[in-house]
């Protein structure tokens, strides 16, 4: 699954929880989806660094150093996250300053 799909997954699994109700009492919903966004948003970024510095490096990774790299970027972006970077803060005071955000109207259209 791509690392968009798995966005998409988010947003909707989102959406899905927020669908119907006040969007205050789904707060903690609400962090979790963002803290999963940043997660994923980090990830993609120290993925694409990795990308660009891999022709700086003579070093050969061997078997399974791709994979393990990719686990580990995985587990720096979750603890970056864990910290936050700003982003899920943002997404959170979104859903907060825009109370009549109808979400709803949005999945319905598509």
């Amino acid at each position: 699954m791509s690392n968009i799909q798995n966005i998409q997954k988010v947003v909707s699994n989102l959406d899905t929880k927020i669908q119907g109700t006040e969007q205050k009492t789904h707060k903690p919903e609400i962090k979790k989806a963002a803290k999963e966004m940043e997660a994923l948003f980090v990830y993609e970024l120290i993925k694409v660094m990795r990308e660009t510095t891999e022709g700086m490096s003579s070093d050969s990774k061997g078997l399974g150093g791709e994979t393990y790299m990719g686990l580990f970027d995985m587990e720096v972006s979750r603890v970056m996250a864990d910290k936050g970077v700003g982003i899920q803060d943002a997404i959170v005071n979104w859903f907060e300053r825009s109370p009549n955000n109808k979400i709803n109207d949005n999945v319905n259209k598509k």
